[in-house]
């Protein structure tokens, strides 16, 4: 007994002596595995077909690919879809989807030709713009069930954009087009949104634009705006002689809520190891990687981008090993 007591202590003092700790080990974050980059994105553009809209549609059509490249190059899995702005009886438009097909998908080959069909509408449509009333009857469960199936996923980023040039005159207040997008799209785990809501159009009565051929005339999209402002997303001038600045933001907007990759413990901030198909990718915030303490979220920036099919792995060291 008196052995087992003093081999006891003779124990004790080694490991005080030499300053023994146990650590957790190393904890990896296998994305590639888990299920968690989800790289579907739902684009619904709301477009002005009224009078003098016309070059406004070619323009932003002619600046779409700083939005939609990226999303091609990446192998997002995108659907795009378009409503116009006119909702009466007589418009056979009127709160569906334009075109055939009903909406584009990153398997389709005549890609621009079929954005072209989304975006170029024409100036035939009511002069009362009422597009949040259009984008409610297509994202209604009674359309989605119909004629506008499979268009929005339950899973996916939605994303509206909204090209017009005078405020909207839907038939409700913004905060009920908040709600509805609010009860489509629950939060993500972590409180941020699920959609967002993008403009281009007047935005305000300072802005170099006016609402039609009349220079004195100017209908800021205030409605819109406030949509904007609600779900975090971008805003541009249409008289901007640089569309594509917005259109960059939108993209980047996307592919960041996309590609966040949450970690499930919290790190030691100083032992992340990232890597893209078993290449280290650097800490960098241009083409690199950089840590997000608010999320607990490793972002991807630049060409560091990963794409939709990339294996991507985090190794790092539990803070709680500490």
């Amino acid at each position: 007994m008196k052995l087992l007591i003093l081999f006891g202590m003779l124990l004790f003092l080694i490991s005080c002596s030499s300053k023994v700790s146990f650590q957790l080990p190393m904890a990896s974050d296998n994305f590639a595995q888990d299920i968690k980059y989800n790289k579907k994105v739902d684009i619904l553009f709301i477009v002005d077909n009224t009078y003098s809209m016309g070059v406004v549609q070619q323009s932003i059509l002619n600046q779409l690919p700083y939005l939609t490249k990226q999303l091609q190059e990446l192998d997002m899995d995108y659907h795009i879809g378009a409503v116009t702005t006119s909702v009466f009886k007589d418009d056979p438009l009127s709160g569906k989807l334009i075109g055939t097909p009903k909406y584009i998908t990153n398997k389709d080959k005549n890609f621009n030709e079929l954005l072209k069909s989304k975006i170029i509408v024409g100036e035939g449509g009511s002069i009362i713009e009422q597009g949040l009333d259009a984008m409610t009857l297509v994202l209604s469960d009674d359309y989605q069930k119909t004629e506008g199936d499979g268009f929005l996923r339950a899973d996916s980023f939605l994303n509206i954009i909204a090209l017009s040039n005078e405020d909207d005159q839907s038939t409700n207040g913004w905060t009920n087009y908040a709600e509805f997008l609010d009860k489509l799209r629950p939060n993500y785990p972590d409180g941020s949104k699920s959609w967002a809501f993008h403009f281009f159009g007047v935005l305000s009565f300072q802005d170099n634009c006016s609402s039609g051929d009349w220079n004195y005339y100017k209908s800021p999209g205030f409605k819109f705006l406030e949509l904007v402002n609600y779900s975090k997303g971008f805003s541009g001038s249409l008289c901007s002689n640089d569309i594509s600045k917005s259109l960059t933001n939108i993209k980047a907007r996307i592919i960041q809520v996309l590609t966040d990759y949450k970690l499930e413990k919290l790190p030691v901030v100083g032992s992340i190891n990232v890597s893209v198909n078993d290449q280290l990718v650097p800490q960098d915030s241009i083409d690199g990687w950089q840590y997000i303490e608010g999320g607990n979220l490793i972002r991807f920036y630049g060409n560091a981008i990963p794409a939709a099919n990339a294996r991507i792995k985090v190794d790092f060291k539990p803070r709680e090993a500490n």
